[in-house]
């Protein structure tokens, strides 16, 4: 499935798995000036390179690693003759995709890409009309960027962002360190937030501060209540409820536990409990 929205210069492209109809998971890439954001996944490959026929794209710049973002680099490369930019943390896993370990959810939903080659991003991007500032933000993954343009006072926040409300963390992910990544962003004057799960966002300063405000308050509630001396589970049980069905779709992988955990801990679940 693919649906394309315009936002002015930024064209936004929503896809996805969508058997019968129904979309699975969604992912935007954006096009900017000459300048796509992301690739999605190659499980909408042939609608999503067909809706860029004509277009003039220089590069690609990819936020992160995971499958869902760089699923068309090769094609895309191949087609326009670009180069893909990527955090250098990033670059292996373009080069030999399956270094990057997938769930069986995640093999049905999107699935690894073909290896592409990946040049190392420098501290901003010009796209053509357009200037960005590239800024580290780790948390979802070590490779994870974000990209400020200041005049137009937008922000791509690939998959740091991802709504307001903050209720599930992956396996991989640290929750402080997000937190740490979305208090160093909120000090930017930002008007638009173009999000890879959520698209385009109006007045996001004042939803990344709203975010923020949720974790921060959900970080004392967890740590209050170790201080009392109240174990993990319950502890989720009190502020998030019980795990229900992301846990079993998931295997683990996405779920409330781990974000209790990883409150508790200060790291990711899997540096503590090993890898599931």
């Amino acid at each position: 499935m693919l649906k394309i929205y315009e936002h002015g210069p930024v064209t936004q492209y929503l896809m996805g798995r969508s058997p019968m109809g129904f979309l699975l998971y969604p992912v935007n890439a954006f096009l900017v000036g000459d300048t796509l954001i992301d690739t999605g996944t190659n499980r909408a490959r042939r609608p999503f390179l067909a809706a860029l026929k004509g277009k003039k794209i220089a590069r690609i710049v990819n936020t992160h690693h995971h499958e869902d973002h760089v699923g068309n680099n090769r094609e895309i490369q191949e087609r326009f003759g670009i180069p893909a930019y990527a955090h250098p943390l990033a670059l292996p896993f373009l080069e030999t995709p399956r270094l990057n370990r997938l769930r069986p959810y995640q093999r049905i939903v999107w699935d690894w890409p073909e290896p592409s080659a990946g040049t190392p991003l420098g501290k901003s991007v010009d796209a053509g009309g357009f200037r960005f500032d590239v800024i580290p933000s780790p948390g979802h993954t070590d490779d994870h960027v974000c990209l400020y343009e200041p005049e137009r006072r937008w922000l791509f926040t690939g998959d740091l962002f991802c709504g307001t409300a903050f209720v599930y963390l992956r396996w991989d992910e640290n929750y402080s360190v997000i937190l740490g990544t979305l208090q160093k962003l909120a000090k930017l004057d930002i008007d638009m937030i173009f999000c890879s799960l959520k698209g385009a966002v109006a007045k996001g300063g004042d939803a990344l501060k709203r975010k923020i405000s949720r974790m921060e308050e959900l970080h004392s509630r967890v740590m209050d209540l170790h201080g009392k001396g109240l174990p993990p589970e319950r502890i989720r049980d009190q502020v998030l409820g019980k795990d229900g069905s992301w846990n079993i779709i998931t295997g683990g992988h996405y779920t409330k536990m781990n974000a209790v955990n990883s409150i508790i801990t200060g790291k990711r679940p899997d540096a503590v409990g090993g890898m599931q």
